[in-house]
């Protein structure tokens, strides 16, 4: 027999849904649950309820380099804001992912192959925890399960003391690591407590190298010592600069602060000749940061350091240092920061049009070819070759700053949610500096191999999910993209925006999921917008757009054969050698409509018809042209 919590729980859920209106087809049940206790809402705002936990993490790290490691000590009190009793601890340890046996994504090159974190010490309100005692502890592949002796009471809060060390990877660097030549980058090295959240509980997804990001908003202390010689960049604020930089290098770094002209701080000559720091031997360098979803460094022997500064706010005039570190050896970075301050400035003023939240946003290049990984405050940076890609790569990695990391994504689930904003808004500045690199037509010409085919994955499917890395690309990169795009094409610029701007003010340092997404925008346009979020995001609906028939009146009827809303680009060439061409957006297909007539010229004989452009994913070219003898 069916339990009494079982028919509750079945009772909630259905109403839940009931009650949810618009998204009552297509919300799951545990987010139907969240709607219902109200941590989120129908017009997509926070629900009257909503709540997340957060953490003060105390780290004091040393940097081996000739060992390629790191040891170090940390203090984390963890506040449990849920309206639930917990009763067990959840541990990210990131690093696992290069830990002998340990399943990944992709190999790891043996060179790297280690023991993962090593716990040496570990304690819970002051008392020890034996890692190895199976009653108590349970070590997945990247997470640490710890029973609570004391459960942790709502509005309480529990101390965790570790220390560790880790190897840190010099060959399969997977978004961190040694890169040679004395640089490099930190991310995903640090125990980190677990998201809890009102959808899924605690966070137990492993981390395999692909999926990426989920963290509370917490805030930081971080010392870190670098050997002789070595200077250091991280996310936060560093509070002894006096203490660790010359006279020199203080009045540089204060004119870029305060300068839309780009200053050299130092340079690679400025490091050699020991211009660049007042202590010969080792540093602690002390940084702060507050209410931010994770913390990064990087560190370089040698480095060109040039910076320069924007508003970030229009309002208060407050301001943010755009900066680069690079070696003398750069293709394109000396132009990073040149790169960074359009970037910022098109956030700010364009899209998405909110001041950016950060007081500073460092690009470091690792010296690889390609490529970058985005953390708070900091990116990690590959070194193409030519200026578009150089420009696009910047870009989307400072966009980053505002997804997933200022509005709490979970990407880990619904990578399109940051990645998507990220590759579609790169065309902001892509389009305008460097229109020969045609960035919309390549994300198109993209989403074209991929449309319709077995391997293509409906968005609101979770990114965990996917294991074939091509299918996650176009997943979480090209489509959602491209959806973005002609929902902006579909309801309009000024509403677009409006929306987009709502979105992150309603949830920025919160966690948004889909619902909040597709609600905050039906809520802001006033429209019921299932017409395009059904296809896009949870069918199996292509992009073929073509000509069914044109008739003896001179009317072409096009049809929308994939399903996917898209605009409509219809040309026609008379008998008489001139030409008409015709527009719709995206929304033309908002009434269900299979196939729209176009009227041409009932006066002239037309000799050839065309569907489509570069810009406009299409699957099937052959019935996008007709012929008329």
């Amino acid at each position: 027999m069916r339990s009494i919590y079982f028919w509750i729980m079945i009772f909630i859920v259905v109403g839940s849904i009931n009650l949810i209106g618009q998204t009552s087809t297509k919300m799951s049940l545990e987010n139907a649950i969240a709607f219902q206790n109200g941590t989120r809402s129908n017009d997509g705002k926070p629900g009257p309820n909503y709540w997340q936990n957060h953490a003060d993490y105390k780290i004091d790290v040393e940097l081996l380099i000739d060992k390629s490691m790191l040891s170090a000590t940390e203090t984390v009190i963890y506040h449990n804001n849920s309206p639930d009793t917990l009763n067990k601890l959840v541990l990210r340890l990131y690093p696992d992912i290069y830990k002998k046996g340990n399943a990944r994504s992709w190999p790891v090159a043996p060179d790297d192959l280690n023991d993962g974190t090593i716990i040496k010490e570990l304690a819970i309100n002051g008392n020890n925890i034996n890692i190895n005692d199976s009653r108590d502890v349970r070590r997945s592949a990247t997470n640490l399960f710890i029973n609570l002796e004391e459960l942790l009471l709502p509005s309480d809060s529990l101390k965790v003391d570790m220390s560790w060390e880790l190897f840190i990877p010099k060959t399969q660097t997977i978004r961190m690591g040694n890169y040679g030549n004395n640089r490099l980058f930190l991310a995903y090295w640090y125990p980190q407590i677990a998201v809890y959240d009102d959808i899924d509980g605690w966070d137990i997804l492993e981390y395999f190298g692909t999926v990426e990001f989920y963290n509370d908003f917490n805030n930081y202390e971080v010392n870190i010592t670098s050997p002789p010689g070595f200077t250091i960049w991280a996310t936060g604020d560093l509070m002894n600069m006096n203490d660790i930089y010359t006279e020199k290098v203080i009045k540089n770094h204060k004119k870029a602060s305060t300068s839309s002209g780009i200053i050299n701080i130092f340079t690679v000559e400025d490091c050699r000749d020991n211009r660049v720091l007042k202590n010969t031997g080792k540093n602690i360098w002390s940084f702060v940061a507050n209410d931010v979803p994770d913390f990064s460094f990087a560190t370089s022997l040698e480095s060109n350091w040039d910076a320069a500064s924007t508003i970030a706010d229009k309002k208060t005039n407050r301001r943010v240092l755009v900066d680069a570190v690079y070696p003398d050896s750069s293709n394109t970075f000396d132009k990073a920061v040149y790169y960074g301050l359009i970037s910022v400035n098109f956030m700010v003023d364009s899209l998405p049009g909110y001041p950016f939240p950060y007081s500073h946003i460092t690009s470091f290049c690792n010296g690889e070819n390609g490529g970058g990984m985005e953390s708070p405050m900091m990116v990690n940076e590959g070194d193409p070759s030519d200026d578009g890609s150089a420009m696009s790569l910047i870009f989307h990695e400072i966009l980053h700053t505002y997804f997933p990391f200022y509005m709490g994504i979970n990407e880990r689930k619904y990578a399109w949610m940051d990645e998507g904003w990220a590759s579609w808004l790169s065309y902001g500045i892509a389009d305008n500096l460097a229109p020969d690199y045609n960035y919309f037509s390549r994300v198109s010409s993209s989403f074209e191999n991929m449309s319709g085919k077995e391997k293509e994955v409906p968005l609101m499917f979770l990114s965990y999910q996917i294991k074939d890395y091509q299918s996650y690309r176009s997943h979480s990169y090209t489509k959602p993209a491209l959806a973005y795009a002609y929902l902006r094409n579909a309801i309009g610029d000024s509403i677009f925006k409006s929306a987009l701007y709502s979105f992150i003010d309603r949830w920025h340092n919160k966690h948004p999921g889909p619902y909040d997404f597709f609600n905050t925008f039906e809520n802001i346009s006033g429209q019921d917008l299932d017409w395009f979020f059904i296809p896009w995001f949870f069918s199996r609906a292509y992009a073929d757009i073509g000509i069914k028939k044109v008739t003896f009146d001179n009317k072409v009827v096009v049809e929308n054969n994939g399903g996917l809303p898209l605009p409509i680009y219809l040309s026609c060439t008379y008998l008489d050698d001139t030409q008409e061409t015709f527009y719709r957006n995206a929304s033309v297909w908002k009434n269900g409509d299979r196939g729209i007539i176009f009227q041409l010229n009932k006066n002239k004989k037309p000799i050839r018809i065309t569907v489509g452009n570069d810009i406009v994913p299409d699957v099937i070219k052959e019935n996008n042209e007709i012929m008329i003898e």
